[in-house]
């Protein structure tokens, strides 16, 4: 049992505050902490020379202490994104890792960041008045851990230690202050609205027809009997999401476990309760709309995850760890659903998007991975990727490894997903497809030479041998029509040889993965004619994007500043339609059988894929020759689309005075499937005759791998991935093994359910993944 009696980091508080030199002070020396279970917390003692003055005591959890504990940010606080990014970068000096403020403990200097500063502050004015969140029962002074001041953060093995226990530090709190930063202009409306929406019916508000975070007229709340909110009420709500606090990745665990929560902003203190309440009601309207309005709000680098969605999150991680008691844990999360869960927050320092987690995993995990801070991230991540392979006995974490594109842990294995990147995108999780066949379901492990080093067994299916164009630098560039799409689709044999099925319809179902966005395989028929209207609304936006070209073109020639608009670029869809039917004539392609059409045009090399082709007059040509090569094709003939120009069932792309507006489809089951599985990919067309769907950096010469232990398919490549002269190595029985990159993963249609494994000459065999 710990001593009862709290120990003093320093002396007397009244003559710490007195401590101070005429010099500059000395930094402040942290002691040794006597126990595994001792922690510091602190007081705050008043102000000296404009300087707060704190005393830091060592207290035991073991002893069941009364303490407060913090939780915040340590950088700048404020929201970021559309509206509010240029007030965040205004402020943003104030909170950078140069501008510290100088406090005194013991009369000696701690720095710390503007955001703390300005919490302490708010807590100078609260200690003063009665009824804030800050006021301690009787006979108990107040005190508080935060992380900033109570641990050493230049002790890396006390930092280590302190972050292992960080989960009993809030687990034994009596109360957590979550603090988002001082106020701003949105403050005091946000509050107001979060009231608002907290008091009203949630099933009411459902049934409405008010749109969250969009400007609605008052009559329109009026007669749903909602309490008005204004665009600039809703503009603030936003603002009040947008704080960096929800989207910390500490959070997480600082949120589930404490007793209590209370929360500030500024002056004003927001009820978690009520928060909650407000950020369901709106995820109740958004379900009945189909889709959230609040992502708006979002950058277009960011991911589009609602903004109540991480404090819907938070609730319900809380809820099942307690249970339907906050007194008694109920159970603890799952290590693999934490880390696919808290994907989307984010770390400072990208170990911690695995050690963030150890407060809320079970004893004999944490033993298994040890927090370590002198460890390279690379390391701490492949280890991670190791352990969720070997405990759950799945490659369902490989389905994580992002693009080489966007990676920023740089170098690491190609088989360890980039944990600090806010976002995965997996094409096959769900458990409705099986690669390699019910027989194999469980991976097969061999023992490694390094920690960057995996092998395991799995088949070399096919290579890759045409590869579809790369979009993933154009923002929205899952509702741009790619001309590549139609050019490997006409590479297929008709019907397609491994499923039986039309062309076009297999073109539609990898470019969803064949599964609709709520994850349900196969994806329906009726789909298809989704997809020929989404085409035919991007063919219509194509040539308005090529007019609107033109019209710039001319304007600069006219000008004498350009040589005027490219030969091909139409002036409208029907110009660009008028001029693919002179150019199917002037070849002689109206004199081609479907069979001759097949023949010549539907072969490698593809058919018009070069730069110069990419206008629209040629796509049309290739949708032509699909149209006349299938009974009922799944993409637009010239007379569907002229027809479609004249009555569109869909506009996709709106003008309103100089901005341009993207609308939904009104029926979007298929667009919401495909842009949900084509983010950072592209299209393949392999060697055997297969259609894919895989990653963005997949280029011809790449492999695709059947794996034991996973859903779908990789794409692999030859050769260590940084390159170096470790392209072979030889296995102990003398067999040759080839040392090989992980790309990612693939949806290839005909082979998702096991089909290559009852295929002629199908054998696992050693594979090293560096």
């Amino acid at each position: 049992m710990a001593s009862t009696a709290a120990m003093a980091d320093d002396v007397s508080p009244s003559l710490a505050a007195l401590r101070i030199d005429a010099q500059d002070p000395e930094p402040y020396q942290y002691k040794s902490l006597p126990t595994v279970t001792s922690i510091r917390v602190l007081k705050l003692e008043g102000t000296q020379q404009g300087k707060f003055c704190i005393s830091l005591e060592v207290i035991d959890l073991a002893d069941d202490p009364f303490f407060y504990a913090l939780s915040y940010t340590w950088g700048n606080p404020h929201a970021n994104g559309v509206d509010f990014t240029e007030y965040f970068n205004s402020v943003s000096r104030e909170y950078s890792s140069e501008s510290k403020a100088e406090i005194l403990c013991r009369g000696e200097s701690i720095y710390i960041q503007t955001n703390l500063v300005d919490f302490f502050h708010e807590l100078q004015r609260s200690l003063e008045r009665k009824g804030s969140p800050f006021e301690t029962p009787q006979n108990h002074e107040f005190r508080i851990w935060i992380d900033a001041v109570c641990i050493n953060q230049d002790d890396l093995e006390e930092r280590a230690l302190q972050v292992k226990m960080m989960g009993d530090v809030y687990r034994k709190a009596a109360r957590t202050i979550i603090w988002l930063g001082r106020g701003d202009q949105y403050t005091k409306d946000a509050a107001g609205t979060i009231s608002k929406l907290a008091a009203y019916p949630q099933d009411v508000f459902a049934k409405s027809n008010i749109t969250p975070f969009r400007q609605q007229d008052p009559a329109l709340y009026e007669a749903s009997s909602v309490p008005y909110i204004s665009w600039m009420d809703w503009c603030s709500l936003a603002a009040f999401f947008k704080r960096q606090w929800f989207s910390r990745l500490w959070i997480v665990q600082e949120v589930i476990l404490s007793r209590q929560l209370s929360l500030l902003c500024g002056s004003y203190h927001v009820s978690w309760d009520e928060l909650v309440t407000a950020a369901r009601t709106i995820e109740a309207r958004c379900k009945v709309l189909g889709f959230s309005p609040s992502t708006l709000f979002m950058q277009a680098h960011e991911i589009a995850v609602a903004l109540e969605h991480n404090t819907i999150q938070l609730a319900r991680w809380r809820e099942f760890y307690y249970g339907t008691s906050v007194s008694e844990p109920h159970a603890k999360p799952d290590f693999e659903n934490l880390i696919y869960d808290t994907w989307v927050f984010s770390a400072t320092d990208p170990r911690d998007k695995i050690y963030g987690m150890f407060g809320l995993m079970k004893t004999d995990l944490k033993s298994k991975l040890m927090v370590d801070y002198t460890s390279p991230v690379e390391l701490v991540y492949a280890l991670t990727t190791k352990y969720m392979i070997d405990h759950y006995s799945s490659l369902q974490i490989l389905s994580c490894v992002q693009d080489a594109s966007i990676r920023r842990i740089r170098p690491s294995p190609s088989w360890t997903p980039d944990f600090s990147l806010p976002y995965f995108n997996m094409m096959c999780s769900n458990g409705f497809f099986c690669a390699a066949g019910l027989e194999h379901m469980k991976p097969q492990i061999l023992p490694s030479s390094s920690w960057d080093r995996l092998r395991l067994k799995g088949h070399l299916f096919d290579t890759i041998v045409e590869t579809g164009n790369d979009r993933t630098n154009y923002v929205n560039s899952s509702v741009l029509l790619d001309p590549s799409w139609f050019e490997l689709c006409m590479l297929l044999s008709q019907p397609y040889q491994h499923t039986g099925e039309p062309r076009t319809e297999v073109l539609w179902r990898t470019l969803c993965a064949n599964q609709t966005s709520d994850s349900v395989v196969p994806a329906p028929e009726d789909l298809g004619v989704l997809f020929k209207e989404l085409l035919s609304a991007m063919v219509m936006v194509r040539a308005e994007i090529e007019s609107e070209a033109h019209a710039e073109a001319e304007a600069k020639q006219q000008a004498k500043s350009d040589i005027g608009p490219p030969p091909d670029c139409c002036t409208g869809f029907m110009d660009a339609l008028n001029r693919a039917r002179e150019k199917w004539v002037f070849a002689e392609f109206d004199t081609l059988s479907r069979e001759e059409l097949l023949q010549h045009l539907c072969g490698r090399p593809r058919f018009l894929s070069s730069d110069r082709h990419g206008w629209l007059v040629y796509t049309l040509t290739k949708l032509h020759i699909l149209a006349l090569t299938e009974e009922k094709p799944n993409t637009p003939s010239w007379e569907e689309l002229e027809q479609f120009y004249h009555n569109p069932t869909y506009v996709m792309r709106r003008k309103k005075a100089n901005d341009v507006v993207l609308v939904r489809q009104a029926d979007e089951r298929f667009s919401a499937s495909f842009q949900k599985r084509y983010g950072k990919r592209k299209l393949f067309f392999t060697e055997k005759g297969y259609l894919g769907l895989g990653p963005a950096s997949a280029k011809v010469g790449d492999v695709v791998a059947v794996l034991p232990g996973a859903e779908g398919p990789f794409v692999l490549r030859h050769g260590h991935p940084e390159g170096g002269d470790e392209g072979q190595n030889k296995g102990k029985e003398g067999e040759e093994e080839k040392v090989m990159g992980l790309v990612g993963q693939a949806y290839v249609h005909g082979i998702m359910n096991g089909e290559a494994v009852e295929m002629e000459g199908f054998a696992f065999q050693d594979i090293e993944l560096a």
